[in-house]
């Protein structure tokens, strides 16, 4: 015979009390995922009752489920985000619907944090004056304003993964619609700084989140500068010497093994062409800015490959570049560079602390689909919950530099004696 928690119950009799009256099949069938997600998720996140007091879980479910009637789809969706963000557990999160009924809709631009403020670094053609130019305001809000505003829906355990997140979350029509940006038109005022001090405001009208309008990225448009770190984005894994440093500069996006070609086979290429000519190379960069995790084992061929080679680690020739998107196993990857081969670590703090929540694994709500994501082990590498991972050498990129085509960070490794 099953027992229910006595708390569960609550949660189910205040559903069937509201249930007894006249109910649509809409919110019966939120009901029924609220409580799916209440009593499935609670058993299956690590450490729920430290992370969850349980009280304040079971009056947020309660409110969630009495508000149902009245409150839109993407309120609920958001209560839920809201209510699994307030833990600050990176890994554990409600995932923003893209498709389907609940898909989400964003504003037709990117954007990217620097270290003087926030830039549009994609367009679509009909916004393509923004490209470049700095953000003054979103809606009524400054940047951090609004960064602040758009940060309890956001799940993070470090401010740099907030800042990392925050980039997309900004765009979210219906983030901006809960914090009050959305005007009474649907569309959304953005206010923006052009060089000369001038400014102009667009008025976007948001389009799904998956909508596949192109957009124009201010590299290719204003014909900025591409350094080694801008080439092929999107691949896994690359390398390349650049002869006129003797560096090896290898971009690590993504710890997974990339279909075109594992990283085993990447790493033996890779050495293969060093061996060949040893004078070529002289320190090795591993950029690991863009990584946000994957798989940890994945890396170890490389690791395995430098260990063997003296001339390509250690103190002067090893460096790892990090940033706010070094995530899960891309931070991962900078302890063992930094505590095995003694590696120089180049940038900003990465997005996440050294103790963690990770293994995530995926929950899927019956009737709306929604997915929440929830960690289930905890990694303790050292003893303090508390600490960060310093870089070695901090370096940050302002707008200019990026609207020039500099890479500070990267040029700090070479350059670094």
């Amino acid at each position: 015979m099953t027992v229910m928690r006595p708390r569960f119950l609550a949660i189910l009799l205040i559903s069937g009390v509201v249930s007894a009256q006249s109910v649509t099949p809409r919110d019966q069938a939120w009901r029924d995922d609220v409580a799916f997600f209440a009593q499935e998720f609670a058993a299956r996140q690590l450490d729920f009752a430290k992370l969850y007091p349980r009280d304040q879980f079971d009056r947020e479910i309660n409110a969630i489920t009495r508000a149902i009637p009245t409150s839109t789809d993407a309120d609920i969706v958001l209560a839920l985000m809201r209510l699994v963000a307030s833990a600050h557990v990176g890994h554990t999160n409600v995932l923003r619907p893209s498709d389907g009924p609940l898909a989400f809709h964003r504003l037709p631009l990117g954007l990217q944090w620097y270290a003087d403020g926030l830039a549009v670094t994609a367009a679509t053609d009909p916004y393509r004056e923004a490209l470049g130019l700095r953000v003054v305001s979103i809606g009524a809000l400054a940047p951090e304003r609004l960064e602040a505003a758009v940060a309890p829906y956001l799940s993070y355990d470090h401010d740099g993964w907030l800042h990392q997140q925050s980039q997309s979350f900004m765009l979210m029509a219906e983030v901006l619609r809960a914090v009050g940006q959305v005007e009474a038109d649907g569309r959304v005022a953005v206010t923006l700084a052009r060089p000369d001090g001038t400014t102009t405001t667009l008025h976007l009208t948001p389009v799904p989140l998956q909508d596949h309008t192109p957009l124009v990225t201010a590299v290719e448009a204003l014909g900025i500068p591409m350094g080694p770190a801008r080439i092929q984005p999107l691949r896994y894994y690359r390398y390349e010497i650049l002869p006129e440093t003797k560096t090896l500069y290898i971009r690590y996006n993504k710890c997974a093994d990339d279909p075109r070609q594992p990283f085993a086979e990447f790493a033996k290429e890779l050495f293969v062409a060093v061996d060949g000519n040893p004078a070529a190379v002289a320190r090795v960069v591993i950029d690991l800015r863009a990584n946000g995790g994957g798989n940890s084992a994945v890396i170890e061929p490389l690791l395995q490959g430098l260990r063997s080679r003296t001339s390509l680690s250690g103190k002067g020739k090893l460096y790892a570049l990090v940033g706010p998107g070094t995530f899960s196993s891309g931070l991962l990857a900078a302890v063992k560079l930094r505590s095995d081969l003694n590696a120089v670590i180049i940038g900003e703090p990465p997005g996440e602390k050294l103790n963690s929540y990770g293994e995530v694994r995926s929950l899927t709500l019956p009737n709306s689909h929604l997915a929440v994501q929830y960690s289930t082990k905890y990694f303790k590498l050292v003893g303090d919950d508390r600490a960060d991972f310093e870089p070695d050498v901090v370096v940050k990129t302002s707008i200019a530099d990026w609207l020039a085509g500099r890479d500070p960070v990267l040029a700090a490794a070479i350059t670094h004696r």
